[in-house]
């Protein structure tokens, strides 16, 4: 089993809930990147109206279309944060740094998994979730279905929704739990953990910040699903300036200069409710096996 935190206790809670909750930012560090966010200037302007059949309504870095902007805010997070998360993290990286922010009114985000970013789905990569206001339900905070990571396999994509797509309603009826968190403090879950946020009902804009931590003994990959193949995935060897410089329609189209690291089967299936029910019962046992090395 890999150890991914230094604190046993935080290790455990994580195997058990899929995330912990700690404390991350100093006060003034928070203050620090609130009066450089202005600076960083988007092509949004922070108030996206979602484009190119990704209708979105949040203020995503990855989403933006300045290499600039996204250069800037990468460069700034990871300044920042790479001490931090290493007081938690046992031997992992950092390889992606976004700003989310929902002005009022907006931004309910798709209820999800991250995206696998190492070629074993079995093994574990985390994000690292630090708002800069205080979050409650009502303006956007994180949202877990508790236990849900690595109960079935499975890769998102631009391309591919969840394996939970006919039942996403019931999902956030039914099972989510909201944690409220104030100014930084952080979430550091595992990207396979279904989550979800729900518009800001707030007055002002709600400000978090998402990182992308992989083992560093792991390289990091984009997996690419091809129509016309779709049996298969084919795995892409990347790195942090893969996600600054690409933009997202990229990634729905094969890029010549991409390197290949060979494919995959797609094993892909898609569930009802029911037996995601009896999936999440079965999570200690299923993850159990997994965590020893014997994949399901």
């Amino acid at each position: 089993m890999r150890k991914i935190f230094h604190q046993e206790s935080h290790q455990n809670h994580f195997m058990e809930k899929g995330f912990v909750r700690v404390p991350m930012l100093a006060p003034e560090e928070v203050q620090q990147i609130l009066a450089a966010l202005p600076t960083l200037r988007p092509a949004d302007n922070f108030n996206p109206e979602g484009r190119d059949g990704f209708a979105h309504s949040y203020h995503c870095s990855f989403l933006d279309k300045s290499v600039d902007y996204k250069r800037r805010t990468h460069e700034l997070l990871k300044g920042i944060f790479a001490q931090h998360i290493a007081q938690y993290l046992h031997g992992y990286e950092i390889l992606n740094c976004n700003f989310y922010v929902k002005p009022e009114g907006t931004g309910e985000f798709v209820i999800h998994q991250n995206w696998p970013a190492i070629a074993d789905i079995n093994d574990t990569t985390v994000t690292v979730w630090c708002p800069l206001v205080d979050v409650v339900a009502e303006n956007g905070a994180l949202q877990f279905v508790e236990g849900s990571h690595k109960i079935l396999p499975h890769i998102e994509g631009p391309m591919n929704p969840g394996y939970f797509d006919t039942f996403r309603k019931e999902l956030i009826q039914k099972y989510l739990k909201p944690n409220s968190l104030t100014a930084g403090e952080a979430l550091i879950f595992d990207d396979g953990l279904i989550h979800w946020s729900a518009r800001n009902e707030a007055k002002a804009p709600r400000v978090a910040i998402q990182i992308l931590c992989i083992p560093r003994d792991t390289p990091p990959v984009y997996f690419f699903f091809d129509h016309n193949h779709p049996e298969r995935f084919e795995v892409i060897q990347v790195d942090s300036s893969f996600f600054v410089e690409s933009d997202i329609t990229d990634l729905t189209t094969r890029q010549p200069h991409w390197k290949s690291l060979g494919f995959v089967e797609n094993r892909n299936r898609y569930i009802d409710e029911e037996e995601f029910v009896e999936l999440l019962a079965r999570g200690p046992q299923i993850r159990e096996q997994i965590y020893a090395g014997s994949a399901v």
